[in-house]
């Protein structure tokens, strides 16, 4: 049954039922205990369906609020960018903003749901032992879980974070200090050996939405990992000046490893494009999602953040391009010989091109092959965009196949994750869709286009036919910037914009294979990483070439930037960066030919062009105890690094 979790949250909200209510309401530093949440079998599948509600609305697709109560992590993170300056981006945050103080709220409400649950399973009433020995590992699994996102989070360099174990009843209960990084990682370890010995606890379950002993073996390598291999940033110099190892806790992570594709997980071969649909949610790669249902309140919002405006859903509401894919991104895609991308390979001279000026090889054509204009109008867009300085290189016909060229033969994950210039979308009409016309519309992502609200009747009067120009968010004249492709619903599949049905992978096998190959090449096994790397980069639809590593070090850039390609939009890139000591260089300085937030061509936002810059006076590598946690509980340490 699909969804199983969400639906037995979905029925028990419709019914009314209260004591469901309670526990899913319930803040972090009130009491989540609820008297009869598990006096029978309906209620007590609902208190553990509760635990893993809490991975609700944040993530890859945050909310419908740019700023609070998250913002996708996505556009945090190397491979994404924010369409408006968000304060942790552009320096500006400190441990008083509401961004830290909301996801460390988010994590404890799912610790404080996870501990009620296992305190009471064991004497649930009408459920018989082997579901209750299942359910209680499926808890300590998702305690494991949200600690180990806190403690990579707040509690990088030995500083831990508070480890609560057992359920609080107020919020004087809320006491504890920080635990060591050390201590809190043993807990996570301690939880999942237990999930991982629980003969009741599956492999693999066949209904979707549930830890399983996979998800188990996964994340437990991961954490073995996360200590394995640590990556010492320092902020003073702003690089990372050692790596220490403990081939010991990497040997684990790989046996950990190694026992996942023995619960049944492994590659999906039926395309990657397909991968990430809902048909295959559930397939054997999909190790473990947060489950979301085509329900108000119960879906992501993808659809409305990194849809266009030519994406939406069958009331006709269209996306808002709230966050895009980095240039410096679409740039790591090699060709299909596995040799870097130059630009200068397909236009000489972009690469020493003003950045301002590059706009001049992204402007569509105004002339058709025999030289015919088109309409004036469109004509009026493309001068009022051209650098006079730069006229000369403007082709007004062939400009467009000379930046598709550039595109083509490239890895075809390119084509799969991004809706890049002059390519296709099959998306919607807002207009056609309140009219009940529910048929598909074919788009080309040309530019400029006149506004965020150019239709394809609207486009028709200018005498642009099918594939019509790719709808955009802005005012004026629609901006561009690389879209997302990669789970945007095409057409009229999508039934609600806020609620879009596509799960959102936390861990899959291709995950599993990259951070294999980590542990593996930080072992100086660089023949076995590479064959790991080499089966992600093999498989069915994407089959680029076999990498061979050289050494430690090219090890490692391959395994980082195979990674920022392959997981595009799933939200796993910050939180490898932020592992790596990666994050500053990457994302806050100079990359490639790029400057920090660099659009695909420079002044075509209308508003937001969010700013990025590392804090000049806080430590954003580690993420600091919230200001108003200090506040409430005087044995928590401030986060050394930050400013209170």
């Amino acid at each position: 049954m699909k969804k199983t979790i969400y639906k037995v949250l979905i029925m028990t909200v419709l019914a009314g039922t209260t004591a469901c209510t309670d526990i899913l309401d319930t803040a972090p530093y009130n009491s989540v205990a609820s008297g009869n949440m598990w006096t029978n079998e309906a209620l007590t599948n609902q208190g553990v369906a509760g635990v893993y509600e809490a991975m609700r609305s944040w993530g890859v697709y945050g909310a419908s609020s740019y700023g609070i109560p998250v913002v996708p992590f996505e556009c945090l993170g190397f491979s994404g960018e924010a369409y408006r300056s968000i304060a942790y981006l552009n320096g500006g945050a400190g441990p008083g903003d509401t961004f830290f103080s909301t996801m460390w709220s988010k994590f404890y409400e799912g610790v404080h749901r996870a501990n009620d649950a296992i305190a009471h399973l064991p004497e649930a009433q009408g459920v018989d032992d082997e579901s209750k020995a299942r359910l209680l590992a499926e808890c300590k699994f998702m305690r494991a879980y949200y600690y180990t996102r806190l403690n990579e989070l707040y509690g990088r360099y030995g500083l831990g974070v508070p480890l609560y174990t057992e359920p609080i009843g107020t919020v004087e209960d809320c006491d504890k200090g920080q635990s060591s990084e050390s201590e809190v990682w043993a807990q996570i370890e301690k939880d999942l050996t237990d999930c991982i010995n629980e003969p009741a606890f599956p492999n693999r379950y066949t209904e979707r939405g549930r830890a399983c002993k996979g998800a188990a073996y996964a994340l437990r390598g991961r954490a073995y990992l996360m200590q394995g291999a640590r990556y010492e940033y320092n902020n003073a110099s702003g690089k990372v000046e050692k790596t220490t190892i403990d081939n010991s806790l990497l040997q684990k992570a790989c046996a950990d490893f190694d026992k996942v594709a023995g619960c049944g997980f492994g590659l999906f071969q039926g395309g990657y494009r397909e991968l990430f649909t809902e048909a295959n949610e559930g397939c054997n790669e999909m190790i473990f999602s947060v489950q979301n249902y085509s329900k108000p309140d119960y879906g992501s919002r993808m659809q409305l953040m990194a849809g266009t405006r030519s994406a939406g859903d069958k009331s006709g509401g269209t996306g808002y391009s709230q966050y895009s894919v980095s240039p410096a991104l679409v740039d790591l895609y090699e060709k299909t010989d596995g040799t870097p991308f130059d630009w200068d390979d397909y236009i000489p001279g972009y690469n020493s091109t003003s950045v301002q000026n590059r706009i001049v090889y992204f402007l569509r054509d105004t002339e058709d092959k025999n030289g015919n204009k088109v309409n004036a109008e469109i004509i009026s867009w493309v001068n009022n965009k051209l650098p006079a300085e730069v006229k000369d290189l403007y082709l007004p016909y062939g400009n467009e196949a000379r930046l598709t060229a550039a595109y083509s033969n490239r890895d075809p994950r390119l084509l799969y994750n991004v809706i890049v210039p002059y390519s296709e979308y099959v998306g919607m009409d807002a207009n056609y869709a309140k009219a009940g016309n529910m048929t598909p519309v074919v788009y080309s992502y040309r530019w400029p286009v006149k506004t965020a609200s150019h239709s394809v009747d609207a486009q028709k009067s200018l005498g642009i036919v099918s594939p019509f120009d790719l709808q955009q968010d802005g005012n004026g004249n629609a901006e561009f910037a690389y879209r997302h492709r990669k789970f945007v619903m095409e057409g009229y599949d999508c039934e609600y914009r806020n609620d879009m049905p596509i799960d959102e992978p936390v861990l899959r096998y291709a995950y599993v294979l990259m951070m294999w190959a980590e542990a593996l090449a930080q072992q100086g096994d660089l023949a076995g990483a590479a064959a790991k790397v080499n089966m992600v980069r093999s498989r069915k639809s994407v089959e680029m070439p076999d990498y061979t590593f050289t050494s430690k070090e090219d090890a490692m850039t391959k395994i980082q930037n195979e990674s920022r390609r392959e997981f595009v939009n799933e939200g796993v890139n910050f939180y490898e960066e932020m592992r790596w000591g990666t994050l500053r260089a990457v994302k806050y300085s100079k990359y490639g030919i790029y400057d920090p937030a660099a659009h695909m061509c420079t002044g075509q936002q209308s508003n937001g062009n969010g700013t990025v810059a590392w804090s000049s006076t806080n430590d954003y590598s580690i993420w600091p105890v919230p200001s108003v946690e200090i506040e409430k509980n005087k044995n928590l340490s401030k986060t050394p690094g930050w400013q209170y």
